[in-house]
């Protein structure tokens, strides 16, 4: 993982902006996709860090949590705020959410697409998780400090069932949608934390034998079939909440290692509002 260097403060504890500051020298602004809105939602850049909470998405139980322990700041991947404000009043989820962080003085700051874009990032983190080992963007930009994606090896050839037992596992999911032969070896394995279908056709040009992403839509799946109907890739659909989990992992490291000084949290409570139901067995 790549870190953002020290960043020199007049007093013990950073201020939210100087947090800020050490997350965007690793995760550029710059690398964020247009539509995305990373950065300070909420808060005073001044205000004094003092105790930190990292979740993937902000919900009423990461709120009342950050309340109850008194944090300073909460920083999240997925932003509060998708499209500009009409109104910030209770009647909304994301608006009782802002208000009562505001009235309590907790700031709130989101690194989305450019923590997916940074060098040591999400899909970085992901591709280790799964035992890829040398990852490298697998659609970089053009000068190569950021892109969207990882492609990594594994150490030795696995059949396809078991790198999705791997894979949930891994991500801790009771459920996988793929396609694929299960005899499949796989060793060139293609990631994109979160909706990454977009990458099917870049996977496929890297020679992977398999991308786990989420979010893929069922006409997708055919994407990576070949004339006879065979797979020329298996592709795996993970879940969005859980090929992205580990970024609150990967934040309280790089915070932890940053700002020893500041306790840094993760969420207690899972964030998704996503439930999967699994068929019980017939006896």
């Amino acid at each position: 993982m790549t870190c953002p260097p020290p960043i020199k403060s007049t007093t013990s504890l950073p201020a939210v902006g100087d947090v800020a500051r050490a997350i965007e020298a690793w995760a550029e602004p710059a690398f964020a996709t247009s539509y995305d809105n990373v950065g300070l939602h909420v808060g005073d850049p001044a205000r004094l860090v003092h105790r930190g909470l990292v979740a993937l998405d902000l919900v009423p139980e990461v709120v009342c949590q950050a309340v109850a322990e008194q944090v300073s700041l909460v920083i999240t991947h997925h932003p509060l705020f998708f499209h500009p404000a009409r109104n910030i009043t209770t009647r909304s989820l994301i608006g009782s959410m802002a208000l009562e962080l505001a009235e309590a003085r907790i700031a709130l700051y989101s690194a989305h697409t450019n923590l997916d874009a940074a060098p040591g990032g999400v899909s970085f983190a992901l591709a280790t998780l799964l035992g890829a080992q040398t990852p490298r963007f697998l659609q970089p930009n053009v000068s190569h400090t950021a892109g969207m994606g990882a492609i990594g090896t594994l150490r030795a050839p696995v059949p396809l069932s078991s790198f999705l037992e791997t894979v949930a596992i891994g991500l801790q999911t009771p459920s996988i949608r793929y396609t694929g032969a299960l005899d499949t070896p796989i060793k060139r394995v293609a990631v994109c934390g979160g909706a990454g279908s977009g990458l099917i056709q870049d996977a496929l040009r890297a020679k992977a034998d398999v991308l786990v992403t989420a979010d893929v839509s069922y006409h997708r799946f055919f994407e990576v079939l070949r004339p006879d109907g065979s797979a020329a890739m298996a592709l795996v659909d993970a879940g969005h909440y859980e090929t992205e989990r580990h970024a609150e992992v990967l934040l309280c490291a790089a915070l932890r290692q940053r700002f020893p000084q500041v306790p840094w949290n993760r969420a207690r409570a899972p964030t998704s509002p996503v439930n999967t139901y699994v068929r019980r067995r017939e006896p």
